[in-house]
């Protein structure tokens, strides 16, 4: 397949090019996960109801997840919290998914919860900077991945089995999105629903919901992008369909097994979706393609590219919209160039039918696995990835697919340019790999998302240690905070070693 051939690719010129070390260097190891479905049925499906579903119910007592296994060390930025032992990748890897939300004045998350060996929902404690267990059940499995939406009324978890980078979907393994009510006067979750989305184990699958209340999902099946839709009850799905451009002459979602999709939804009334296309020629790109609500399920435009060009895209995926009304939408994603001064990750902006490209990162800096957030109080947008370590911690300046630790950079939304932006660390464990970096579908500092005075809260994991991470920035403001830098700087990449 042509994630194969892309992988090879890259080892050979990093192998041959020693300046080139960073390049595709970190994408061969990478893994993406989703899954989804749609179609309205008119009654409630047999396999609406998944057989692995908590107990609805109210929460059980809290319970306070384990205290950190160290002290803060020389060189850590963020702070070390609660284990995730007993499940491999707790919060996913590419990026195109969330796991943390904010409502009703607290920061949430779906987290391992290893007293009870299955995903719960987690409350944010801002005071002592930790996790506490609400005791709400959100997955019994331990190998899947999860995209969390809180809509304002209803908290909406799609959890999937995965498959890793460069594998195809398999059938067998149902994606199940589960609802969730909220409770003002307890603060507290209830099971309202468990439904199925499809029955394919997949790489990477996220959700949203459009105007009229029908909940969208997108991932990638047999080399096709699929989506899947319910009816406006935002419960039930309907048949998983590839989106149609597959059926053009120039089958523009047909794609590689290697590539992977997002929706999003935007403009008032419309949801969009973008996937990564890598077949090796020169339709290679970025495309972008929408759907107006309350059209025919399969009435989608033709896909548009947001970048073209052979090596132009890659299967890390992150989008946001400025507003519900906005016909903004900003997409962080990574590409596959391989020589230094090439952009490695990029946002990727539309306004109105353009779509515009700035680098956020060049192969040069190794970064990987980003994340955009927008913070409306002060119209920045925030991005966060894995780059290599600062200096005076292990492997300081290493170049890995592994990790390395969570950088900011940021820029005005409405004059992006990261080229003078500086690179803050955020997440940094002196002595391990930091990884996957997320947060949440919402802006930040938003009283129209519910989110005023949320400042901002990122997630990443440790697998060493199997040790949630985080950065909690309560100022309300872009780079608030400890702005403290870990002592040293990244090594350059000519100066590291060929």
């Amino acid at each position: 397949m042509i994630s194969s051939f892309s992988d090879r690719r890259k080892h050979l010129v990093c192998a041959a090019v020693g300046l080139l070390l960073l390049s595709g260097c970190s994408t061969p190891a990478d893994t993406n996960f989703g899954t989804g479905t749609s179609a309205v049925p008119t009654a409630t499906p047999s396999s609406a109801i998944d057989p692995s579903t908590p107990a609805a119910g109210s929460a059980s007592p809290a319970v306070t997840p384990p205290a950190a296994t160290s002290a803060p060390k020389p060189g850590d930025a963020g702070v070390e919290s609660a284990s995730h032992a007993g499940t491999p990748s707790p919060i996913g890897t590419k990026r195109a998914t969330s796991a943390l939300w904010f409502n009703d004045g607290f920061w949430w998350g779906n987290l391992w919860d290893t007293a009870s060996s299955d995903f719960h929902i987690f409350r944010f404690d801002a005071g002592t900077g930790s996790w506490v267990d609400t005791g709400v059940a959100t997955d019994p499995r331990a190998s899947t991945h999860h995209d969390v939406l809180w809509d304002g009324s209803t908290l909406n978890v799609a959890s999937y089995r995965f498959v890793n980078d460069g594998l195809p979907a398999e059938p067998g393994f149902p994606t199940t999105m589960r609802r969730y009510s909220y409770n003002w006067s307890t603060k507290t979750y209830k099971l309202l629903s468990s439904t199925r989305i499809n029955d394919e184990r997949v790489e990477a699958l996220t959700i949203d919901k459009d105007s009229t209340g029908r909940m969208w999902a997108t991932w990638q099946q047999g080399n096709r992008i699929y989506l899947n839709a319910t009816g406006t009850d935002g419960r039930y799905w309907g048949k998983p369909f590839a989106h149609p451009a597959s059926l053009s002459p120039e089958g523009l979602s047909n794609v590689s097994v290697d590539d992977t999709s997002a929706v999003i939804a935007f403009d008032g009334s419309k949801m969009g979706v973008m996937w990564s296309r890598q077949v090796g020629d020169a339709t290679d790109g970025r495309y972008w393609s929408y759907h107006v609500d309350g059209a025919s399920d399969t009435d989608w435009t033709t896909p548009v590219a947001a970048v073209l060009g052979q090596n132009s895209a890659d299967d890390h995926i992150n989008l946001k919209r400025l507003g519900s009304s906005d016909g903004r939408v900003f997409a962080a994603v990574k590409t596959s160039y391989t020589a230094a001064t090439q952009p490695l990750i990029q946002l990727l902006a539309l306004n109105g039918t353009t779509w515009s490209a700035h680098t956020i990162a060049t192969v040069a800096e190794c970064p990987n696995r980003m994340v955009v957030m927008i913070d409306e109080s002060t119209r920045m947008l925030r991005t966060f990835a894995t780059y290599p370590r600062p200096g005076d911690t292990t492997d300081a300046g290493v170049c890995t697919s592994t990790g390395g630790a969570i950088y900011e950079k940021s820029t005005p939304l409405d004059d992006i340019d990261f080229s003078t932006a500086p690179k803050t660390p955020r997440v940094v464990d002196a002595d391990q790999y930091v990884h996957n970096v997320t947060s949440t579908k919402q802006n930040l500092n938003s009283a129209a998302q519910g989110t005023a005075n949320s400042g901002l809260l990122i997630l990443a994991d440790v697998n060493a240690t199997s040790r949630y991470w985080h950065y909690h920035d309560s100022s309300g403001g872009s780079g608030g905070g400890d702005t403290t830098a870990p002592p040293g700087t990244p090594t350059p990449a000519a100066a590291r070693p060929m």
